[in-house]
């Protein structure tokens, strides 16, 4: 058991010792490295050409398309709804001075018949007066005739009583005569004198009846609504055969191509507009479809109509009113294209232009406002002066000059005054 134990240990001996003798000679033959000098090769740098440029400040928001005039269709009149156009119902197109419906209108129409004879009755009343003015003004005149006659009858008679030729009985007579024609003289004038105020009641009455037919004409218009202007329905609350009463809502519609935006500018954004409100004039405006598909092409032109009175206290916020341009619909033929109340859109405001600027993507500003700038085969780390940092881009308006090349790929460790190489094939002018 020893003897094994030895002749394996002698092994392990050798085996150790044959391969340290070949270690040995192949360091021994080993061919020493010839040493090469480290380059050092400056990082290559993709740059964009810079160009000053004319931008027009855009303040951007979130709106709810409303319609500026919206009507409640009520009835002034109680009745049955006799008809019903097609086109009022929800979402139907009515023109200006459309009849929409029709109360029934025959008891109004009886009613006017009624308030015509009374009409007719006075006119009638008042011809009828006219000539009786007429005849007793030639009554008063043949009357007052008689009276004379009557008086110089009395005085010749009274001649001839003091000379005797007449008796007193005949005197009393004439006297009697005469007395009878006074009374017709003032029966006739005062029936004269009353046929004034009783022409005036008359015309009175001619006038009320006449009042009457236009209150019956006016019924029978109120029977009959029409469209105040071209626009389309929003709800229907009634039915055809229904009894409505006065006051009752049926319906309301709004004006076709009248629509307004509201929406809300931070009020850190006012001053890329405030200039234009300034000067007095209104910004223009883009509108759009805040969720779009991708080949949605549409775009609605709008002004600034109104700056509303407070500010909103949650949100900070000014809230102002877009006015959508009547002739800005792309395609008033198709109604799937129509925008409608309750769109939620995109507006984009058009502000102040500034001449000289610069504009790059936002990814090429550095912390602290510096830009990558290749200079020769050096690097520039400049400060610039930021007039606007907008979307993906940043406007900066000093320190930079046209032509500059900015750095556009990512550079670690970057030091001022660097050396670097510039990829000639990724040269690229930024876009405006």
């Amino acid at each position: 058991m020893t003897g094994s134990f030895i002749l394996r240990f002698v092994r392990v001996i050798l085996v150790l010792a044959v391969a340290s003798a070949l270690g040995l000679w192949l360091f021994s033959i080993r061919e020493t490295p010839d040493r090469q000098p480290v380059k050092q090769i400056p990082p290559g740098v993709r740059v964009v050409e810079v160009q000053s440029e004319t931008q027009q400040m855009f303040v951007e928001a979130l709106g709810t398309v409303a319609p500026r005039n919206t009507v409640n269709v009520a009835v002034e009149v109680a009745g049955r709804i006799e008809t019903m156009h097609p086109a009022f119902r929800e979402g139907g197109r009515i023109e200006k001075d459309q009849v929409m419906i029709e109360i029934d209108g025959r008891s109004f129409i009886l009613d006017r018949a009624a308030a015509k004879a009374r009409v007719d009755q006075a006119e009638a009343d008042i011809d009828y007066l006219t000539q009786d003015i007429d005849n007793l003004s030639g009554d008063v005149t043949l009357a007052e005739a008689n009276m004379a006659l009557a008086l110089k009858e009395v005085e010749r008679i009274e001649a001839l009583t003091q000379r005797e030729f007449a008796s007193k009985t005949n005197l009393d007579k004439i006297r009697q005569q005469y007395l009878a024609a006074r009374i017709q003289v003032r029966t006739t004038r005062n029936r004269l004198a009353l046929a004034g105020p009783l022409m005036a009641q008359k015309q009175a009455a001619l006038a009320l009846a006449r009042n009457d037919v236009q209150k019956r004409d006016l019924i029978l218009e109120k029977s009959r609504i029409s469209a105040p202007f071209s626009g389309f329905v929003l709800s229907r609350q009634v039915e055809q055969g229904e009894y409505v009463n006065p006051g009752q809502v049926l319906g309301t519609i709004y004006k076709a191509r009248a629509l307004d935006v509201d929406v809300r500018i931070p009020l850190e954004d006012l001053k890329w507009i405030r200039p234009l409100f300034d000067s007095g004039q209104m910004p223009e405006a883009q509108v759009r479809m805040a969720n779009p598909v991708s080949d949605d092409p549409r775009v609605w032109q709008a002004r600034v109509a109104r700056i509303k009175a407070d500010i909103d206290e949650k949100t900070r916020t000014l809230p102002l009113t877009l006015e959508i341009l009547p002739d800005s619909e792309p395609d008033r033929g198709n109604p799937l294209m129509t925008l409608k109340p309750g769109a939620f859109v995109r507006c984009r405001i058009a502000g102040e232009r500034f001449d000289g600027i610069h504009v790059l993507p936002r990814h090429l500003m550095h912390p602290g406002n510096q830009v990558y700038v290749v200079t020769g085969d050096r690097l520039d780390i400049r400060q610039v002066s930021v007039l606007r940092k907008f979307n993906n881009q940043v406007f900066i308006e000093s320190g930079l000059m046209p032509g500059d090349q900015v750095v556009a790929s990512p550079l670690p460790g970057a030091v001022d005054g660097m050396a670097v190489t510039v990829k000639p094939a990724d040269k690229r002018k930024t876009s405006p």
